[in-house]
């Protein structure tokens, strides 16, 4: 009895510690004295196993001291630090310290085997049909298994593992596919390296869609964690009706760190073009972010003898940066550099990109000082015609601002003292100076290109002086707005009568350019309130803002100012001209003005009770109307009455419009108006010259035979559900222009998108306008979308246009792998083009 204890004692002390669960059957009880009499002395060595394994089994826990091994059986479970395993059956062998599980036979049929393997480590799943873990190495193999990934799953013949994060898969497949059963698509390999949380390594890859292989690569690196990864981007394959057969943005993405990435990106076409592109982006949370864009595209169509030979080098640069310097200080810029429109031709299928004529681009730097008016800032702007190449730069451009400021107000209180009527009089400043460079590209009389660049410099100081008393009921506003604008350049004008040209001749020296114009407006607020108390309106307000102005401007074309210049054509009638006509800023205004503006705003709103104590507000219509009657004009000296509206009729719709009132005679025979009342001349008041009106609604609804739950049992069970939802959008634009009544244009367009589920899987979007004058419909555009589970297949057709074609794409779903995809689309030096 002595020695069954000591042999015991150096049993417990020596071997790893299992603890059992409260819940197994262990029959660990009924061992028998002659299986303990048979432990060996390797009982005695050391154990490498740091923790403690609690097991549990449905049926029996038993340990054979003759072969050293514990077995588990039926639904058995062995936790150990951060691992958990449920099997059928496990055995744990205390000599290798090594861990094996296996499923069972069903008990109805012996053919099916059941409780499969089933382990967690950390996060991290394991299944299959035999697994064996080494407790010792903490290293294991699973047979015929899978795991899960963060993004997808992979599983194969043999999966082993031989570190904490490291895996080998003979005959691994990797998929995103929810069904593991029979997944639509995997990607097979002899052999894969997993490193958990990071990539999974395959050489030798082959991508099966359906069972069927696709296309092979000679090796894949897949990223396993979601977020940002380094690692290659796989092209898209495809046929280009121009180019031919491609290969396309094949690459290699790099996360630098947490605040810095970059991409590389290469595209090969059979027939001549090569392109690449790279991204570089930046970012530092409340400090700045930033993206820089580059690509460059060669195309080489034909040979010599080919009539037909194209040959084409482009090229486009991109900034777009975003920082917050100080609090008071900004740095903003976007920017972009293009060969020309070409490139969006050949490497874009972007619409907005295809159908640009120009790229602006900006760059500016901003200051305010806290607690001031003042603020400054530096600005670059660049304005690149894609169409003649023309291209206009403003650098720099300094714009200081002194915002609206009471000289003679009180620092110190938060009120004007109504006793001082100086301390309503404000000023403000702006000063904006510019150096401007242009370079202009056309074809001369002798249909050579020729090229003209020009610089000119410019400076404008603009000082608005305004008095606002104080006033209850009307607002009296005296102003007086003064600019100044200094040049380093004019212009003086002859005229040759030998060829009848006009000559164009710029003088260098400073010119300083002054005008003024100064006024009063007057302004005031009427409401009115109806309350009719029908239904369940409880009022309507009508708010009349009346306003009129009055603004005197001297003439600064008259000679004593030395603005403007005159010469005598070749009919002998004298051409006036500005000598600042070419500068940055303008000229002096010629013609004097003495004139009062008219204007006038009606507002209609609506209350309507909605219950005991909510009330709904709503505007009605709002109508504005305004003119103005030049006193100093030596003919026309009433101007247009223009008018406009808007209202909205509930959700439902929203109606605009505006019109144009002429109240002068048309002279058919100058086309232009003359200075003769209509009242005087054809008994009416004015003619209608512009008219536009524009109705828009958006629309959600459905078609369904879903029916009421309480309806459910009286239901045809064969009777196919459907539930069908529609979402679109609806405009309808008129407009007419008769300024010149022998000359009448109109357009009535109707214009919309429509977009509904025809399917669960199936989405259809319809876009298109309809000129309703010539019967023809403008840019149709038609998309089908098709979830495809694993992957999503998009359809993009232009039936017609300038851009017609079609883009057919199928692509991977999952973030991770978008860049899996194949591609088929029409083009004619471009995304789009004849089928």
């Amino acid at each position: 009895m002595k020695l069954y204890f000591l042999i015991l004692f150096l049993f417990l002390i020596n071997s790893p510690v299992f603890s059992q669960s409260d819940e197994s059957n262990d029959t660990a009880t009924s061992l028998t004295d002659s299986v303990i009499s048979n432990v060996n002395d390797s009982l005695v060595a050391q154990s490498d196993i740091n923790g403690i394994i609690n097991y549990s089994a449905v049926d029996s826990a038993v340990f054979d001291f003759k072969t050293d091994k514990l077995y588990l059986y039926n639904n058995a479970e062995v936790t150990y630090q951060d691992l958990k395993l449920n099997s059928g059956i496990i055995i744990i062998d205390r000599e290798t310290q090594i861990l094996e599980a296996i499923g069972i036979p069903d008990s109805l049929d012996n053919n099916n085997i059941v409780q499969l393997p089933l382990m967690f480590q950390g996060e991290t799943k394991y299944e299959g049909s035999i697994l064996r873990y080494n407790f010792k190495t903490q290293q294991g193999t699973v047979s015929m298994g899978y795991s899960d990934a963060e993004i997808g799953y992979y599983f194969g013949e043999k999966i082993k593992k031989v570190d904490s994060d490291i895996f080998f898969i003979k005959n691994g497949i990797y998929t995103t596919s929810t069904n593991k059963e029979d997944p639509e698509y995997y990607f097979l390999s002899p052999e894969m390296k997993v490193i958990t949380d990071d990539k999974i390594i395959a050489k030798s890859v082959f991508l099966y869609i359906e069972g069927v292989p696709v296309f092979w690569l000679p090796f894949a690196i897949f990223p396993d964690r979601g977020g940002r990864s380094s690692g290659l981007i796989p092209p898209t394959f495809g046929d280009d009706a121009t180019y031919g057969q491609y290969i396309s943005k094949f690459g290699y993405y790099w996360a630098i760190n947490d605040y810095l990435d970059v991409n590389g990106l290469i595209s090969f076409f059979t027939r001549g073009r090569i392109d690449f592109s790279s991204r570089f982006r930046y970012a530092l949370r409340y400090n700045f972010t930033g993206e820089v864009n580059a690509g460059y595209s060669r195309i080489r169509l034909g040979d010599d003898q080919d009539f037909n030979k194209f040959s084409s080098d482009e090229y486009l640069f991109s900034l777009v940066h975003s920082q917050s310097i100080n609090p008071t200080t900004q740095l903003n810029a976007n920017m972009t550099f293009v060969s020309g429109q070409s490139y969006y031709d050949n490497s874009s299928n972007n619409l907005n990109q295809l159908l640009r004529q120009n790229v602006i681009s900006n760059l500016t730097l901003s200051k305010f000082w806290e607690g001031t008016p003042f603020s400054l800032s530096l600005n670059y702007s660049r304005d690149q015609n894609l169409v003649n190449g023309d291209i206009r730069e403003n650098l720099p451009a300094v714009l200081f601002s002194n915002s609206t400021t009471f000289p003679f107000r009180d620092n110190n209180t938060t009120s004007f003292n109504s006793g001082n009527f100086y301390e309503y009089i404000s000023y403000s400043y702006n000063g904006n100076f510019q150096h401007r460079r242009t370079k202009l590209n056309f074809v001369n009389s002798f249909s050579r290109d020729t090229t003209v660049r020009d610089s000119r410099l410019g400076f404008a100081h603009n000082v608005n002086l305004n008095f606002s008393p104080p006033s209850s009921n009307i607002n009296i506003t005296p102003f007086f707005n003064y600019t100044e604008l200094w040049y380093t350049k004019s212009v003086i004008k002859s005229f040759n009568p030998i060829d009848s040209t006009v000559t164009t001749t710029d003088v260098e020296g400073f010119k300083p350019v002054r005008y003024f114009n100064t006024g009063v407006s007057v302004n005031t607020k009427l409401v009115g309130i109806f309350n009719p108390q029908i239904f369940n309106v409880t009022g309507i307000r009508h708010t009349i803002t009346p306003s009129i102005s009055y603004s005197y401007r001297p003439d600064f074309s008259n000679p004593s100012f030395g603005y403007f210049g005159t010469y005598v054509n070749q009919f002998g009638t004298e051409v006036k001209y500005s000598f600042f006509e070419r500068e940055i800023f303008g000229g002096a205004p010629s013609g004097e003005e003495q004139s009062v503006n008219f204007n006038l705003n009606n507002l209609f709103e609506m209350k309507i009770k909605e219950n005991d104590s909510v009330d709904n507000k709503f505007k009605l219509i709002e109508i504005n109307a305004g003119a103005g009657y030049n006193f100093a004009a030596d003919s026309l000296k009433l101007s247009e009455l223009r008018t406009n509206f808007n209202t909205q009729i509930g959700q439902i719709l929203n109606i605009g419009g505006s019109a144009s009132f002429n109240f002068y005679k048309f002279d058919p025979v100058k086309r232009t108006r003359v200075n003769i009342y209509l009242w005087d001349s054809e008994n009416k008041i004015a003619d209608l010259t512009n008219f536009n009106i524009n109705a828009s609604t958006s629309y959600n609804f459905e078609f369904s035979n879903r029916e009421n739950e309480n309806d459910t049992l009286n239901r045809n069970p064969k009777e196919i559900e459907y539930f069908i939802p529609f979402t679109g959008t609806l405009n309808y634009n008129y407009s007419e222009s008769k300024f010149d009544p022998l000359n009448v244009f109109r357009s009535s367009n109707l214009s919309g998108n429509l977009q509904f589920n025809l399917t669960q899987k199936w989405k259809l979007t319809f876009t298109a306008s309809y000129d309703l004058l010539n019967k023809q419909i403008n840019a149709p555009y038609i998309t089908a979308y098709r979830d495809l589970n694993s992957w999503e297949a998009n359809f993009n057709w232009y039936p017609t246009g300038s851009f017609k074609g079609f883009r057919f794409e199928v692509r991977i779903k999952a973030p991770q792998l978008q860049d899996v995809k194949i591609t088929k689309q029409t083009s004619n030096r471009g995304v789009f083009g004849d089928f």
